[in-house]
């Protein structure tokens, strides 16, 4: 038989383990991958001994006759990548596609309501549904290990991301049941990202389904916090997180529940992979079909509607915007400017602020247009690339400030800067991949490679502490130690006399808040 053809659209992390996945499936070839930075997809290529590359996935749609195509891009790109697909001179069979599904729910049902009427079968990775901890939780429920299902508890950073596995987790616990109606609540009080996608910074989400089961869900911790759920029984309780299941049986103490599972190299989303090429080949209809997906994604954005109601919202939804959005654009909810300010042990140990968190007092950019402040945020790229210097020149220095990058973006911060932007380079990039070089996020550009990932992708807030002294130069990215290393092993930088604090944008967009600074 015939192998599947498979492409991949999108070579950043997602795409590496979709394509982990298929590398271990003896049905499939992979043929092609496609990325608008063709560095990310030379790379995957190369991983994979994939021997097409484009960087223009219509390119690739269109001359390759491609069986399944992963799509793995940012939300704001989904439903527009998945309808391509169906417009293909050869339109693929299968679609694994990245949650969430897509910003606005009209754009989640469209994707769903074109697959379906077009024969292909769409998945979503809610991959955890194939996970031995989380399938054992559900095995047990089924046999009525706690009695009868009665309530879901569950927490995460937000409901759009995060939220979307858990919503998941719910209707795989309730056996995919379509609820009755939801009740929620919403805050944003920062300006919060995740891959380009607009999150609440809190959350309160409750569910309803006509079996009597309710669902709780809260949001608003930081992403290094633990995600956990509960599941409450008549006669007994579950607690899960990652690699753990523990259960309390009524009249008994807390006990934990071994789980037996073969481990294979990219664990549940391989797991994911190679279950839809299973599907599409015997017909069988996948448990993270779009069908799934979308009685997810419906309570995503029943509780931004509920909020902007201010009432309970009976499903389903009749809505297709993002309440979120659309009150935002509005001015009906407003993100209040990010407040300008030392912390008490800053002050202490000398910091000022560079940026008042007002305009570019202090400051010059170069061009004019390129760096802007906005919502006590300084925004670079937007307009055209450019450096944004401080006036004050600074020998010895520490800094430190808080950035986040578009896809893609490159930029830097330069110490012991001329107004140009050139002296010591410390590259800032939304890469997401091994090996890190001396070009990588957190190198000393073009001479010392970073010692660890920071995690800088997708654009969430990173906090960054870099000291220069003498010329041992440090520097920290979200508490991880990137960088230590003796500048005077150079001497282009180890002679460079005081310079401007500097912050450049190459490509993308980038903004900043939090720049302070102190002298040695």
């Amino acid at each position: 038989m015939a192998k599947l053809r498979v492409g991949i659209i999108g070579c950043g992390g997602r795409g590496s383990n979709h394509a982990l996945g298929y590398a271990q499936s003896d049905r499939v070839e992979m043929k092609a991958c496609a990325d608008i930075h063709a560095p990310a997809a030379r790379r995957l290529a190369d991983m994979f001994s994939i021997p097409a590359v484009y960087e223009d996935y219509r390119e690739m749609l269109a001359a390759e006759r491609l069986d399944v195509v992963s799509m793995c891009l940012w939300p704001r790109l989904h439903c527009e990548a998945v309808l391509a697909c169906l417009e293909a001179p050869h339109v693929p069979r299968l679609i694994n596609a990245e949650k969430p599904m897509a910003p606005t729910y009209g754009e989640a049902v469209r994707m769903h309501e074109a697959c379906e009427a077009a024969g292909v079968m769409l998945t979503f990775s809610h991959q955890r549904r194939f996970g031995p901890h989380w399938a054992k939780a559900r095995e047990l429920i089924r046999e009525g290990a706690i009695g009868k299902l009665q309530r879901l508890e569950m927490d995460c950073s937000n409901l759009l991301d995060w939220g979307t596995h858990w919503f998941d987790m719910m209707l795989f616990y309730n056996d995919d049941l379509d609820p009755d109606w939801v009740m929620g609540q919403i805050a944003c009080v920062e300006d919060s990202l995740v891959f380009g996608a607009r999150i609440e910074t809190a959350g309160l989400c409750y569910v309803k389904w006509p079996n009597g089961v309710t669902g709780l869900l809260t949001t608003g911790r930081g992403m290094a916090s633990p995600a956990t759920i509960r599941v409450i029984g008549a006669e007994g309780m579950m607690d899960l997180d990652h690699g753990k299941l523990m259960l309390m049986k009524a009249g008994h103490p807390w006990g934990r529940v071994p789980v037996e599972a073969d481990k294979i190299p990219g664990g549940d989303t391989s797991r994911h992979m190679l279950d839809s090429i299973d599907c599409v080949l015997t017909g069988r209809r996948s448990i993270l079909c779009s069908e799934n997906a979308l009685r997810a994604t419906q309570l995503i954005f029943a509780t931004y509607e509920s909020a902007r109601r201010r009432s309970r919202v009976v499903l389903p939804l009749k809505t297709a915007d993002s309440a979120l959005l659309t009150m935002l654009d509005l001015g009906e909810m407003r993100i209040p400017d990010w407040p300008a300010f030392l912390s008490d042990e800053e002050e202490e140990n000398g910091y000022e602020l560079l940026f008042q968190g007002q305009d570019l007092s202090g400051l010059c950019c170069e061009p004019s247009s390129s760096w802007s402040a906005a919502g006590g945020i300084l925004r670079g790229g937007y307009a055209a690339p450019g450096v944004l210097c401080s006036e004050r020149l600074w020998g010895d220095v520490s800094v430190a400030f808080d950035f986040r990058l578009s896809a893609r973006a490159e930029g830097a911060l330069v110490l012991r800067a001329d107004r140009a932007g050139e002296g010591i380079v410390i590259p800032l990039k939304e890469d997401r991949w091994a090996p890190r070089d001396t070009h990588s996020t957190g190198a000393l550009a073009g001479r010392v490679a970073p010692a660890a990932d920071p995690n800088t992708g997708g654009t969430r807030w990173n906090w960054l502490k870099a000291s220069l002294e003498g010329t041992a130069l440090r520097l920290t990215i979200n508490n991880v130690a990137v960088l230590s290393c003796d500048i005077g092993t150079y001497p282009e930088f180890a002679l460079l006399p005081p310079g401007a604090i500097a912050l450049k944008v190459d490509t993308g967009t980038m903004d900043v808040r939090n720049l302070v600074a102190k002298g040695a």
